[in-house]
């Protein structure tokens, strides 16, 4: 389908800044490869987002003028990215066929979903429980199948899964460590994870009551 062409962009590692940014009535932009980090500060707090292939993502947008506390969103490339962008011109193309607006706004829905799902995890008390339940959430988005277990190449820090999980970059080292030693998860190369087993049941749990199946 001609009309549904858009333009495609491809960006390396490092601060992301799409310039010049899309006139109003644009989509955003379709990740088709790659992963990119999408960071909000706000009161001296942070969180991290990861999004990757099949996320829409507008990070030229501000984050609303109804928020109370001020913020500032910064996005970054973690693995050489691909996009799509989705601007007036092919929300004007497409308009004939209703689905591929549905479909894109279903993926909005999705990842406002994955937001609840991640603040859900991250009530959870124990930090261990956090980085191995988020490990494996990231695992279903981004992992591979293999007879040892799920492999998921991650290229962030402990500081940057810190972030993700609403701790501190110590407690999640720790935890790193004692879920290697009980052989629940392995490094097997520097940005590579291997998660060992079943998935823990709570990330079923909380996955449903946040909309998604995990």
């Amino acid at each position: 389908m001609g009309a549904s062409v858009a333009p495609t962009f491809e960006f390396e590692r490092g601060p992301w800044r799409f310039e010049p940014q899309p006139e109003l009535g644009s989509f955003g932009a379709l990740i088709l490869d790659g992963l990119i980090l999408i960071r909000i500060d706000a009161a001296s707090r942070s969180h991290i987002e990861m999004l990757g292939p099949g996320d829409v993502v507008s990070p030229w947008v501000g984050t609303g003028a109804d928020l109370s506390t001020p913020t500032v969103l910064t996005a970054s490339v973690v693995a050489r990215a691909r996009v799509a962008l989705l601007d007036r011109r092919f929300a004007l193309r497409t308009a004939r066929w209703p689905e591929v607006h549905a479909a894109l706004i279903q993926r909005c829905i999705d990842r406002a979903r994955r937001l609840s799902l991640q603040s859900a995890i991250n009530a959870l008390p124990r930090i261990e429980e956090r980085v191995e339940v988020t490990l494996w959430e990231l695992g279903y988005r981004f992992g591979r199948v293999t007879p040892e277990g799920i492999v998921v190449e991650l290229p962030i820090s402990h500081s940057q899964l810190a972030e993700i999980v609403a701790a501190q970059r110590p407690s999640v080292s720790t935890a790193v460590v004692r879920l290697e030693d009980q052989g629940q998860i392995s490094r097997t190369a520097r940005r590579t994870w291997l998660l060992r087993g079943s998935p823990p049941e709570m990330l079923s749990d909380l996955a449903r009551q946040s909309g998604l199946e995990a």
